[in-house]
């Protein structure tokens, strides 16, 4: 008997796959009344909901005596009351606890390339699974980044690329975990008001690379850096500049000096103006990309020109850096830029200085929502430096609001608190005005460095919420258009 805790998407995924099993299996939910349960009996049947609450006494309940295997949902806490509590009596029982990946990859039958870090996962999944495609192989993608890792193994597939977040790590095991080749981009602060520490959040993301056949390491990044140290594969890296300083990889991925062309060792693989995709830190991805396609499809599949076709026409994914529309005033643009994904620190200071050294002159930046533990101390320094203005929304306005104090000096930007993201937009809308006026570029940019959840259903529709109102905006000035910069 299997144990499914959650009856979310992962939920459901995990239903199906002990379904397509015959084995047996039940669910429970933490949400009471607000539980799909009336969705889940129409799916899988009677008798597959456990109706009690989560105690450490539930396993001597008649419907789960004979539990032997609990599935996780990634959205619940572990160390959360009273899940710890039953968590720690099911290990007691000898009960094995799983997420729907480490239960996904325990089952694949196919070899699997697996994506984490803080910032770029998605366009580095999402771009891996293009080249494939392009090389004529049957890809299943997913995981945290569109299909459940479970459901696609019920489809035709030569590969798995997955996209793995640090909440699906924490009930994985690294000795189970055995990558054809896998990556860690980058670590920066993230979900800290979960996993307590940089330390903590670093060591999950690890357990990607450890049993990796390919390790793909970002020699930039110190903390992924340090993980080469524990990889037992071979380790390839990759890096902005042609230096590995010393890292002992079997190959070297990297831009050249002046920062245009994609290098592999000795070689020149393409030119970076050839990419569809824009902006330095997607040159940086895009080499990731590659090195984790060599470790599957193997050197030859760099030169493929379908790979070259593929790698000129993906131009990135909606809510990263997306322009939503763009008016003018006295024949200055003024662009309104959906970062939506930009959920945290990192992400977000990396759009603001991209912005910058693109030359956006003047910058009016939609920041806020539920901080997940971060410090806002380096996104309010860079804020500083480059945003004329700074509108704040959610939950956590005060806490940036805060560090912009500590971070002014004789410069800092006007800081203004919005009530909702049309509020948010008017004002960033008139302030640009204002700053166009003088004939400098000037972009309204939604960069939260947060979660969404406090007002919005997800990232996604907080974007849709800014692009709306954006439109708004742009009405009767031009047509929205479809473009993303980096």
């Amino acid at each position: 008997m299997k144990l499914i805790i959650g009856m979310g998407q992962t939920g459901f995924s995990a239903g199906r796959f002990f379904q397509r099993r015959g084995e047996a299996f039940v669910a429970v939910d933490t949400r009471g009344a607000a539980a799909p349960r009336e969705v889940w009996l129409r799916t899988f049947g009677q008798g597959t909901v456990y109706d009690g609450p989560l105690t450490t006494d539930m396993f001597d309940a008649a419907a789960l005596r004979d539990v032997t295997d609990i599935v996780l949902s990634p959205g619940l806490n572990p160390a959360s009351s009273p899940l710890r509590q039953m968590l720690a009596e099911a290990a007691r029982r000898g009960i094995r606890v799983a997420s729907d990946i480490a239960l996904a990859l325990r089952y694949a039958e196919v070899p699997y390339l697996l994506v984490t870090g803080s910032n770029g996962k998605s366009t580095v999944t999402a771009l891996t699974a293009e080249l494939l495609t392009a090389l004529g192989y049957r890809v299943g993608i997913g995981g945290n980044y569109g299909t459940p890792a479970l459901d696609l193994l019920a489809e035709p597939a030569d590969v798995l690329v997955l996209e793995v977040s640090s909440f699906q790590l924490e009930a994985c095991r690294a000795e189970e975990i055995h990558a054809r080749a896998a990556t860690v981009l980058n670590i920066s602060a993230d979900h800290l008001d979960r996993h307590g520490t940089i330390d903590v959040y670093a060591a999950l993301k690890q357990k990607l690379v450890v049993n990796a056949e390919t390790a793909v390491i970002n020699l930039d990044d110190p903390i992924v850096r340090a993980m080469g140290s524990t990889c037992q594969g071979r380790i390839v890296g990759f890096s902005a500049t042609p230096e590995a300083d010393g890292m002992p990889v079997k190959h070297h991925f990297y831009l050249d000096s002046d920062g245009e062309a994609l290098c592999r060792d000795d070689q020149v693989l393409l030119d970076g103006a050839s990419l569809a995709l824009p902006g330095s830190h997607n040159r940086i991805n895009v080499l990731a990309t590659l090195a984790l396609v060599e470790g599957f499809a193997g050197r030859q599949a760099l030169g493929n020109d379908a790979l070259r076709q593929a790698l000129e026409s993906f131009a990135g994914l909606p809510h990263r850096m997306q322009v939503i529309c763009t008016r003018s005033t006295n024949g200055t643009d003024i662009r309104f830029i959906n970062d939506s994904k930009a959920t945290n620190v990192g992400a977000a200071i990396a759009a603001v200085e991209g912005l910058a050294a693109a030359g956006v002159a003047h910058q009016l930046v939609i920041a806020g929502g539920q901080a997940k533990g971060q410090s806002f101390d380096e996104f309010a320094r860079t804020l500083v430096t480059h945003a004329d203005g700074v509108v704040l929304i959610g939950e956590d306005a005060g806490a940036i609001e805060r560090s912009l104090q500590q971070a002014a000096d004789t410069k800092a930007p006007a800081v203004y608190r919005a009530e909702s993201m049309q509020d948010a937009v008017a004002w960033a809308a008139g302030r640009a005005e204002a700053l166009a006026a003088a004939g400098d570029s000037v972009a309204v940019l939604l960069s939260p460095a947060c979660a969404s959840f406090d007002m919005f259903r997800g990232y996604a529709d907080r974007g849709e919420c800014f692009a709306r109102a954006s439109e708004t905006a742009c009405v009767g000035v031009n047509e929205p258009i479809a473009e993303v910069l980096s």
